[in-house]
């Protein structure tokens, strides 16, 4: 199948890119849209078999991190429920390993150890915290960044407890209805969603195990959504927040809280620097996104509002024909980004 491509600005590059993408294994499906401030500049849809458009659902993955805990950490914040201060034993007991763990620690991924599986006999969504925080240390606590899936999971866990709510129903009225997010949420099991898993039986369940154990709502993975609805999160994050939290508020998740570490993380958000690759030449240093392990991500430039989102199925169609090999898939965002920041360059040249 041909790309579609929504003609508003042409972008040869990015379509080349994407068919080459397909050619090469990386790809089965792809939905990309480029924006500036509230112009879509381009859409972009590949399919090998059925079609797909700006409503097709995809599992975002770790992009759950900032469409849903780091947001409803920052209204937390914002309403005065918590502080990104706040010691994590004011909510669960905490070994003395963790004592000084703190809510800043969890957003910025540097609460002492990196991704472990939780899948444990025993374990449940109601005592996963339990668990979480019984985990050793491979680190002191703040010394260094480790991306961490149970640090979100934890944050999740603590975000119900301050709000009296799953973190599902919070997402729904706290997020997707004030921004008019019509098709995103939790558990939709919905068989028109694009597969992330290998086997077409769990086509629309997240593919995210340690979320998958606990019943497909957590605060590190889950979300299904689609490029319409993360279009409206966009305007959102290019309003510094607003309608859901404070400019004051929203402006200390966008810093740097890791400067002097390996990586640069914001509070939830990952951090452009020179170092990070996946976003090209396109994104500026200061830009401020996430990716999802699935295929997706989603960045954007505050100072100039280009914003691009990246959906498809590249993680399961990279291990269906070459095994497991997520490095194939950051490698394609990159390309995508510079394709897309080709194009621009061009249509800035034509235009001046």
């Amino acid at each position: 199948m041909d790309v579609f491509t929504e003609k508003r600005i042409k972008m040869s590059n990015l379509e080349e890119c994407i068919i080459k993408a397909h050619e090469d294994g990386l790809a089965d499906h792809i939905a990309v849209r480029v924006g500036k401030g509230e112009q879509i500049l381009n859409d972009c849809f590949y399919s090998a078999d059925y079609a797909i458009d700006s409503k097709t659902l995809f599992d975002m993955a770790s992009v759950t991190k900032i469409m849903v805990t780091t947001m409803l950490t920052l209204i937390a914040a914002d309403r005065k429920l918590l502080k990104f201060e706040d010691k994590v034993s004011r909510f669960f007991p905490c070994p003395n390993d963790k004592s000084e763990l703190t809510i800043k620690h969890l957003l910025t991924h540097t609460m002492g150890y990196g991704h472990r599986s939780l899948c444990e006999k025993g374990n449940t969504y109601d005592n996963i915290q339990n668990y979480i925080l019984s985990l050793p240390c491979d680190f002191p606590v703040g010394t260094k960044v480790d991306y961490s899936c149970p640090g979100f999971i934890l944050l999740g866990k603590i975000l119900e407890k301050v709000f009296g709510d799953r973190l599902d129903r919070l997402f729904i009225s706290l997020i997707a209805a004030p921004l008019g997010m019509e098709s995103s949420g939790y558990c939709l099991n919905r068989r028109d969603a694009v597969n992330s898993n290998l086997s077409e039986a769990e086509r629309g369940l997240v593919n995210d195990y340690n979320c998958r154990f606990l019943g497909g709502v957590a605060g590190n993975a889950g979300l299904f959504s689609n490029i319409d609805d993360i279009t409206k999160y966009m305007l959102m994050l290019q309003k510094h927040g607003e309608p859901l939290v404070s400019r004051g508020t929203f402006d200390q998740a966008i810093m740097n809280h890791t400067e002097k570490m390996s990586q640069s993380r914001g509070l939830g958000f990952l951090y452009v620097d020179s170092k990070y690759s996946q976003t090209g030449r396109l994104f500026p240093k200061g830009s401020i996104g996430h990716c999802g392990h699935t295929g997706q991500s989603v960045f954007i430039d505050l100072k100039s509002n280009v914003y691009v989102i990246i959906l498809s199925d590249a993680t399961v169609t990279v291990e269906k024909r070459y095994g497991y090999n997520y490095e194939k898939v950051k490698l394609l965002r990159e390309k995508l980004h510079n394709a897309v920041d080709k194009d621009i360059r061009v249509l800035s040249m034509n235009n001046s």
